[in-house]
């Protein structure tokens, strides 16, 4: 048994894991229906009721399968005499599929430990409220802000994390690329109310009513889903699509593949259908920043101010 072969088995298991949050998406996109309400603008809404359990089932089958090959193929490859090679770019599809196999072990791995080991050791009060339930929506970003910086380590500027983490140029560049966003937003919003669409889509008001909820128990526990949104969220999506998916994209495919392509990810992975061409166009923002800059602290900048001033506007 060879070290290809453990390779090839561990691959396996992070494609697996890596469709089994595929699925989770596109069943969510599979529950959603567009009605028109009272003033006659089109709204999209989730119907949970529509998922077979099949695939339920079917999704738990994927997760628990793509565990125990990762895992697997990770033990098989330690057991065996690891070849040197010095100055290797980990900038290759195989490198992708990995990392996002790490990032869903720690996902999927922490998401069990939860439920069957740490659950009941956390008070009601805490367990059942919207702060904690904002930092459970973001575990998979919090995964990957253990995963990739790990991953990456011997070779972290190929993914944008060198210093320094802020310059004058780079908030020069940052305050610049939010005007763009901040025009964008107009003018998506404004073309959304000409065709009827309600651009209050289900995810945002989720994040809204969790940080009122929560501001409603006082503003230390209102912290959290800021937190949540606007720092923990901001720079688990940067590692992920512009740090590790663009940047693999762009050196197989070029620059504009990078681009376009790790957008679009970007987009798809959120799952709202209202807000898909915005999310679309702010991630080309993000994009084409960490292309200008070379640091993916520029996107993690803009993404956090955003998400910031998103969420204030819903508190205040």
């Amino acid at each position: 048994m060879n070290r290809k072969f453990a390779r090839n088995v561990q691959l396996t298991g992070a494609i697996l894991l890596v469709w089994a949050f595929l699925q989770d998406v596109l069943l969510t996109l599979s529950t959603m229906t567009f009605v028109r309400d009272e003033q006659g603008k089109w709204q999209v809404l989730l119907q949970a009721e529509k998922i077979a359990p099949i695939w339920s089932l079917l999704a738990l089958l994927f997760v628990l399968l793509g565990l125990l090959v990762f895992i697997g193929g990770y033990a098989i490859k330690t057991r065996i005499t690891k070849p040197q090679k010095a100055g290797r770019s980990r900038l290759t599809l195989r490198d992708l599929s990995l990392s996002f196999g790490w990032v869903g072990l720690m996902f999927y791995g922490g998401v069990f430990l939860y439920y069957f080991a740490v659950a009941d050791l956390i008070p009601d009060w805490f367990r059942t409220s919207p702060g904690a339930s904002a930092l459970g929506g973001v575990s998979m970003q919090v995964a990957a802000m253990l995963v990739i910086p790990l991953y990456f380590r011997k070779s972290s500027h190929e993914v944008g994390l060198q210093r320094p983490v802020i310059s004058w140029k780079m908030i020069g560049y940052v305050l610049m690329f939010f005007i763009f966003v901040y025009a964008m937003s107009l003018a998506t919003t404004t073309l959304s109310e000409w065709v009827g669409i309600d651009t209050n889509s289900y995810r945002e008001k989720n994040i809204s009513q969790e940080l009122n909820d929560a501001k409603a128990l006082g503003m230390l526990m209102a912290m959290l889903p800021l937190l949540a949104t606007a720092v923990i969220a901001p720079i688990g999506e940067e590692l992920l699509f512009r740090g590790v998916l663009q940047s693999v994209l762009t050196a197989r495919w070029g620059v504009y593949t990078g681009v376009f392509g790790s957008a679009l990810a970007f987009s798809l992975i959120h799952a709202d259908p209202v807000l898909f061409l915005p999310i679309f166009l702010m991630g080309v923002l993000f994009s084409v920043l960490y292309r200008i800059t070379g640091s993916l602290w520029a996107p993690i900048w803009l993404h956090a101010v955003n998400n910031f001033i998103a969420s204030l506007n819903d508190l205040l």
